[in-house]
């Protein structure tokens, strides 16, 4: 057994550093807010310094889109570019831009590696006799911009000149030098801006020469695309697109299962990162995940030969690490964890939540489902704006008090997802519920409840589920194909109980999120302009305009609005509902609120609201 005995520096919640020794995987476990996940963004934050952990080289992913994270790396690239140490990174964080870069990369560099392996038992892709990859492609758009080019230009005066310190004797140039000669114009010579499109494949890949400087850390190839790709210096990550290919047919990343997608780039940064003195920061890998892939993503932590420091909730994972590798975390502190009281406490309030859901949500006539139960704040805020000439607060207020929002996710997370894991977490939620109304904890207690409405975000689904008009979003009305609509009715139909639900209705927003509602050019005003150039031109906000239809008169409406990425409009609107720190604020968000003239709030709020409350009538 070879202990690790890691330092930890202070973090806002706990401010005294502590001693972490676990042996090659910790797990830690707490409620929301105890400060799990604030360590492990300590130990990131901490090795971005540069003075802390040189012994390691850290890998850290977070199951959401953490614009924290994001940014610190960022900055960390950018602080390297600037000391030219363009190839000699040691700690990284990708987030779910990333994920098609490394599962190519992965695919392409490691022929026995999980992320290949998982593809072949697949057959997801096509081997030579060479056991080469033949059918995995990725598209992408690469650029030089006249002020790069211009440096070129002035670095080879110099080097002309005897300079030696130039940029033109980088590793990282001479490896861009020949990606683009070699496989997107062979006669450029950086003395005009270019931009192409290529797709990339196992064997074009192989023609290029990857440089790398002397000590650096990781595979050349992961360094030069990562640089390369930092705020789309010269590959653009919004044009990644990731290609397999399934029985001679295109098959798109975007195609497969969440769990799959989500596998796939854990695997990634396995293979292309573990070695023996790699740290893996895992903040809640195993989110969203069904339990048999939870027990395939544990099976390559005990395989890994680096340490790995995990979060999780789940029982599952839970199970899988055993207690003697669970660290119980309250308030940024690692408490002892040999406790067998505790840690059946603790265990006894995980198992306990979904039950405790149940109790609460019986008690109302209207269970709704959201991916988060803020967004019900908001949906309220911007209906008591919207109708404010016609209802009070209080009125839309007692019209909804027979509501109750609780927090379940889509299941739904990438492009083009196959539409038969739409809103599949929501609807076992609904069957889970409706067999435990039954269950000894309700037994002699009134069940109030009798409709479920499930709201998931649009995401990239590719077509919309609401109808202009209004809101017969039920499941007969759905873009799915008739065997697959007739396997849904029967499934939101079929009985569980004596207490089975009376409607069950499956519906999204026609904007890819609710948060993608609270664009408002007068609300902006200072930064409009700003914000317009970090959207699609038909997106562009407009004073008195609510921006959902390209023609009004003709009801043609804007599609472009829910593919604007979740990250751009959380970045926009985050700095006036959050609070440092604290996240959401419904005060800060109705100050926000207030702001948005009526005529810039899109009819879909009142489209929602007056089939919630129909259906309660």
């Amino acid at each position: 057994m070879s202990i690790v005995s890691l330092s930890l520096p202070k973090n806002v919640l706990h401010n005294q550093s502590q001693v972490l020794e676990f042996d090659k995987i910790a797990t830690f476990i707490g409620g929301n807010g105890s400060g799990k996940s604030t360590i492990l963004k300590s130990i990131f934050d901490e090795k971005l310094k540069g003075s802390t952990y040189q012994d390691y080289k850290i890998v850290c992913f977070s199951s959401g889109q953490n614009e924290s994270y994001s940014k610190n790396f960022g900055d960390y690239l950018n602080a390297e570019r600037a000391k030219r140490n363009a190839l000699n990174l040691d700690c990284f964080y990708y987030d779910k831009l990333w994920s098609m870069l490394l599962i190519f990369l992965a695919t392409t560099s490691k022929q026995d590696g999980e992320v290949r392996t998982f593809l072949k038992q697949k057959n997801y892709i096509h081997e030579n006799d060479f056991e080469e990859d033949e059918s995995t492609k990725l598209l992408f758009d690469v650029k030089v911009d006249d002020t790069y080019a211009n440096i070129v230009q002035q670095s080879l005066e110099d080097e002309a000149k005897g300079k030696t310190d130039v940029i033109t004797n980088k590793a990282y140039f001479r490896t861009l030098d020949n990606f683009i000669t070699t496989l997107v114009k062979e006669d450029y010579e950086f003395k005009e801006s270019l931009k192409e499109e290529i797709q990339l494949d196992q064997n074009k890949l192989s023609r290029v020469s990857f440089e790398i400087d002397e000590g650096a850390s990781f595979n050349p190839k992961v360094m030069f695309f990562t640089q390369a790709a930092d705020n789309n210096y010269f590959i653009v990550k919004e044009s990644f697109e990731l290609i397999f290919e399934k029985d001679e047919k295109i098959l798109h990343l975007s195609d497969l299962s969440d769990g799959e997608y989500q596998l796939l780039f854990l695997y990634s940064l396995i293979d292309l990162f573990d070695s023996e003195n790699t740290l893996f920061l895992l903040d809640e890998a195993d989110s969203h995940l069904h339990y048999k892939n939870i027990e395939k993503l544990w099976q390559v932590y005990f395989q890994a030969q680096g340490s790995i420091i995990t979060t999780t909730h789940l029982l599952d994972s839970i199970v899988k690490a055993g207690t003697e590798r669970l660290k119980m975390i309250e308030k940024g502190k690692i408490e002892p964890s040999t406790d067998p009281y505790k840690l059946l406490q603790r265990l006894d309030s995980l198992s306990d939540l979904t039950m405790m859901q149940h109790k609460i949500a019986s008690m109302y006539k209207n269970v709704v489902l959201m991916d988060n139960a803020n967004d019900w704040e908001i949906f309220k805020l911007l209906v008591q704006r919207k109708l404010s000439d016609k209802k009070t607060a209080k009125e839309i207020e007692d019209s909804l008090s027979e509501f109750i929002c609780l927090s379940v996710s889509s299941s739904f997370h990438t492009k083009g997802m196959d539409i038969n894991e739409f809103g599949d977490n929501k609807i076992s939620w609904v069957r889970s519920f409706e067999k435990a109304l039954n269950d000894s904890f309700v037994k002699g207690i009134p069940t109030m409840t009798k409709h479920a409405f499930l709201i998931c975000d649009g995401d990239e689904f590719p077509k919309n589920l609401i109808k202009d008009d209004n809101y017969p979003s039920e499941i007969d009305s759905l873009n799915f194909t008739k065997k697959e609509k007739s396997r849904r009715k029967k499934e939101m139909a079929k009985p569980t109980s004596n207490n089975n639900l009376s409607k069950r209705v499956l519906l999204t927003w026609k904007r890819r999120e609710i948060k993608h509602y609270l664009l408002s050019f007068t609300a902006l005003s200072t930064s409009a302009k700003v914000i317009n150039d970090k959207l699609p031109y038909m997106c562009y906000l407009k004073q008195n305009d609510e921006c959902d239809y390209i023609d009004k008169d003709k009801k043609i409406y804007n599609e472009q609005l829910s593919r604007i990425p979740s990250d751009i409009v959380k970045n926009i609107i985050d700095p006036y509902i959050n609070v440092d720190k604290k996240g959401f604020c419904s005060i800060e968000a109705q100050k926000y609120i207030n702001k948005i003239p009526k005529e810039e709030i899109s009819e879909d709020i009142v489209n929602m609201y007056n089939y919630l409350v129909g259906e309660n009538e």
